[in-house]
């Protein structure tokens, strides 16, 4: 390619191709920077996108912001490192903020309560909890065996940390699945009134939710 010629334009709005951490469409189209920031759908949709499918999700993204400006959010779980949680109980309504959902800060992905269908919490490969069992998130278990870790980490560095996998499904047309990688160090795990306390307050709000039960013994 020449030191003149034409730079690639966005396929969605025309604008000009550059920068980083630009997102790659079906045909090896490339989105300029603006319409990147705005997309958020699971990657084997992007991978055959069009620009006609990526312009209909934009308007979709857009009614998200107002939906979003909408809502009154009346608790908002951060505690979680990498995560963030808000919810409106009265609006029958959540949002979340991670990086699997994409570059979403400024406009988090919204789901109404009647979208979120499935459940499941993962340490690991070994499945803590799903839709099927009631009662009290069993983060009890999984914190001992953090405990020993955290101890082991004393002499070894290396083992001063772990990870969980919130996986939920939904009605979203692009987010029918989501999973949550949720990393954290032993030092943020300093009882139930810390990260291991927001972690569970948030499970038991969503298997309650997708459970289609009442929040009202959750708080």
């Amino acid at each position: 390619m020449g030191l003149f010629s034409k730079k690639e334009a966005c396929p969605v709005c025309g604008g000009e191709v550059k920068g980083l951490f630009l997102i790659k469409i079906g045909d090896k189209k490339t989105l300029c920077k603006g319409c990147s920031k705005q997309v958020s759908m699971q990657k084997e949709q992007l991978e055959k996108a069009t620009p006609e499918f990526i312009r209909e999700h934009l308007a979709y993204r857009q009614k998200n912001a107002e939906a979003f400006a909408t809502h009154t959010w009346t608790e908002k779980y951060t505690a979680i490192p990498g995560f963030t949680m808000g919810l409106d109980e009265a609006g029958q309504a959540v949002y979340f903020i991670h990086d699997a959902l994409g570059d979403v800060e400024e406009n988090p992905v919204v789901f109404s309560f009647d979208r979120l269908t499935g459940y499941e919490l993962y340490r690991r490969k070994t499945k803590l909890d799903g839709m099927e069992d009631t009662g009290a998130i069993p983060l009890e278990t999984g914190l001992s065996a953090l405990g020993a870790i955290a101890r082991l980490a004393n002499g070894d560095q290396s083992k001063n940390y772990d990870t969980f996998h919130l996986k939920l499904t939904t009605t979203d047309p692009y987010w029918p699945a989501i999973d949550f990688k949720i990393d954290f160090a032993d030092t943020q795990l300093h009882g139930f009134g810390g990260f291991a306390g927001e972690m569970q307050r948030v499970c038991q709000i969503l298997k309650t939710i997708a459970r289609r039960e009442s929040l009202t013994c959750v708080h």
